[in-house]
């Protein structure tokens, strides 16, 4: 009897433990910040934002609200990583390496999209702390230098057209190197751009290219939008005029230096602008028809303009429609 206690004893302590055995557990999910820590040789697991797409090649960079990291994979091998594009928010795994003091994720051993869409912040820098910036803590994140007032070889020679794989300092300042990628090509690119005229904002991934591991920091535009004219607001650039004025109507056109969707605000007191049309197209070339208007009126007419920098907005305006008859049905006017 006591034989057969103990083996029932025995047997269920052993079923107990088969029963409580663990599973493999999942990696943590750790912040940037916590997985640069860990350094070259760990294998973390992320959440993060996608800075940048195919512009730049096989790299993509991420970050979260205090780092960044790279990541390298190729596309052929990690099916859908040739998909990611700036504002795709993901969880990604891989081993961390050292490439010329580059951080990077590579391998990539998995990763999944949990949205799109999400806005890029980047960490805004004046021009006179630019230097700075060009730091470690900062490498493989989203930099916004503003109030540049040009691009200079590193001879000193002015820019006419960017080149892919080609070097510039930021005011031909050093320290402040920038390099152009040769991916960055076609009509949104940067590859034969010219970079602008006048004081501009310039934005691009931190990034590190150093065979002794320390310094080499380099500022990677992605696209010809990353130089940015007039803080990246519409900006008016033309005021608003009529055309095609009609006794019932006319239609409002401007221009503004950035893209921005189309606001229109009228009415017959300029401190009473009531009725509101809008066109939620991003474009620099803004048209909006107002219609049902009264004969030989004036009408006070506020044009702005909004995109993800902020809005631009005018000072309302008298535009007067045609005398005539308003028209009905089977008849002319």
């Amino acid at each position: 009897m006591t034989k057969l206690l103990t083996f029932v004893s025995l047997f269920a302590g052993l079923t107990a433990t088969a029963q409580a055995a663990p599973g493999p557990a999942a990696p943590p999910v750790l912040t940037v910040k916590a997985a640069r820590a860990l350094g070259a040789g760990s294998t973390v697991t992320v959440r993060a934002v996608v800075l940048n797409g195919a512009e730049m090649g096989n790299i993509r960079y991420i970050q979260d609200a205090e780092a960044g990291l790279a990541l390298y994979a190729q596309p052929a091998k990690l099916p859908g990583y040739g998909e990611l594009h700036a504002g795709d928010s993901i969880q990604v795994t891989g081993q961390l390496k050292l490439y010329n003091g580059l951080l990077e994720m590579d391998p990539v051993a998995s990763f999944h999209k949990l949205a799109g869409g999400v806005r890029l912040r980047a960490l805004q820098v004046p021009l006179a702390q630019a230097t700075s910036a060009f730091v470690e803590a900062n490498e493989g994140r989203l930099l916004e230098i503003t109030g540049v007032p040009r691009l200079l070889t590193p001879a000193g020679t002015p820019v006419t057209a960017l080149a892919g794989n080609a070097n510039y300092l930021i005011n031909g300042q050093p320290g402040t190197l920038v390099r152009v990628g040769a991916a960055s090509t076609g009509p949104g690119g940067l590859v034969d751009a010219p970079p602008p005229t006048e004081t501009f904002d310039l934005r691009g991934v931190l990034s590190q290219y150093s065979p002794s591991g320390t310094g080499g920091y380099q500022l990677l535009p992605r696209l010809a939008s990353d130089l940015v004219l007039g803080g990246g607001l519409p900006r008016l650039t033309e005021e608003p005029v009529p055309v095609d004025v009609s006794p019932t109507g006319f239609t409002v056109v401007f221009s503004t230096l950035n893209a921005g969707d189309t606001r229109v605000r009228y009415g017959l007191n300029a401190q009473e602008l009531k009725e509101v049309r809008t066109d939620a197209a991003l474009t620099t070339r803004h048209s909006l028809t107002l219609s049902d208007l009264i004969p030989g009126t004036t009408y006070y007419v506020e044009v702005s303009s909004r995109n993800a920098a902020g809005t631009e907005t005018a000072t309302p305006v008298p535009f007067i429609t045609s005398s005539g008859k308003r028209s009905r049905p089977g008849t002319k006017n």
